[in-house]
């Protein structure tokens, strides 16, 4: 088929790949659906030689983040080889994903409809800052230009979001009559567009080490906010993301927490206007739970983490309370489990909340503002 005989062009922009010989080993925890293809194929578009020999011909070995076949044998004798002098490369999966992502400097993009991730986008621009953090722009509509000229309309991508919009049906009607016409424009899901803009690369130095203390705004990621949700949409529900952010948007909240190298607790307070807390927790393998002030699991839970963790996690990060790297770390081995009930920990933190409250027990919260969210 000529659209596929055109994606598999070798790029020439990426010397870590181009003429290199590459070996796979491991299975990816997050691959990209934008590629159509799987990493090791997409590799082979960018000019990469694939073996599977691991000796000193080798040039880049990519691991995948979960188990495969051989995995653990295949990096001792890589890190061997490196130790013994040769030039070999040894990267995870998110390093490979940002080789090989899509450069989209200059693209254009226009946002259909409303979006589960962010509900308030249109006054947030949360969605819009992702897009300009990989060199895009968000073209306000395109739907008006087109019928008073007539004419081709300069978008690269149109993202159609899950909830209903204003001029949704007739800006996708025309997008698709476009592409029908020869146009190259793209139509993309909500889940796709935030794959395609999510980038890998670390946070930063600020982000890898705590900035507790810090102003709202001015914490972990208070200089790009974006980038770190653009990266907590690949390991959380989209769902749960958006209510969270909706519930940080709504009101101010006081988090009580406490969170260091191994775990993260807190107390969140309902919205329901019932007085009702909720106490969240996670913790460095990635375990968690959250459980209501009368010591039952939380309903919101549904085999993943719930919208009241992601507030306590969103909101300390926001802050500078909690790194940005180690709430998206643990996040993201907490994809792979299940809730677990921990009633006496919960039990423990909802007593130091009722003592907090009645001022028996110094345990200060750390206070978010709604603006420290809606201002993006």
């Amino acid at each position: 088929m000529p659209k596929e005989a055109k994606q598999k062009k070798p790029s020439k922009t990426h010397s870590e790949l181009t003429d290199r010989r590459v070996a796979f080993v491991g299975e990816f925890s997050i691959w990209p659906g934008y590629h159509h293809a799987n990493p090791s194929t997409v590799a082979k578009r960018h000019g990469a030689i694939l073996t599977e020999a691991v000796d000193d011909t080798l040039d880049v070995l990519v691991l995948g983040d979960n188990r495969g076949e051989g995995r653990a044998e295949t990096k001792k004798k890589a890190e061997k080889l490196v130790a013994g002098g040769a030039k070999l490369k040894i990267v995870d999966e998110a390093t490979y994903r940002e080789w090989v992502r899509i450069d989209l400097t200059g693209k254009r993009f226009v946002l259909v409809g409303g979006f589960d991730c962010s509900p308030d986008e249109a006054t947030d621009r949360l969605l819009a800052r992702m897009v300009e953090n990989v060199g895009g722009v968000v073209v306000d509509d395109f739907l008006g230009d087109h019928q008073k000229g007539g004419g081709a309309v300069d978008v690269d991508y149109v993202v159609r979001g899950l909830r209903k919009g204003e001029k949704k049906m007739a800006r996708l009607n025309l997008a698709e009559k476009l592409i029908k016409g020869g146009s190259e424009l793209k139509i993309l899901e909500e889940g796709q567009f935030l794959a395609l803009v999510r980038k890998d690369a670390p946070l930063g130095a600020a982000s890898s080490s705590s900035t507790a203390g810090a102003a709202p705004g001015e914490g972990a990621v208070g200089h790009d906010f974006s980038a770190f949700m653009g990266q907590l949409y690949g390991v959380a529900e989209q769902a749960k993301i958006g209510r969270a952010l909706k519930m940080l948007k709504a009101e101010s909240f006081k988090l009580f927490n406490k969170v260091d190298e191994v775990r993260l607790i807190g107390v969140v307070k309902s919205q329901t206007g019932s007085g009702e807390v909720y106490a969240p927790w996670l913790n460095a393998t990635g375990q968690y739970g959250c459980c209501t002030q009368d010591l039952d699991e939380c309903m919101g839970l549904q085999g993943a983490v719930c919208k009241h963790l992601l507030v306590l996690v969103v909101g300390l990060t926001r802050t500078g309370v909690m790194p940005a790297e180690r709430g998206l770390g643990w996040l993201k081995l907490a994809r792979k489990k299940g809730p677990k009930f921990e009633q006496d920990l919960c039990a423990e933190t909802l007593l130091q909340y009722k003592g907090a409250e009645a001022g028996t027990v110094d345990w200060r919260p750390t206070e978010t503002l709604p603006e420290d969210f809606l201002a993006l």
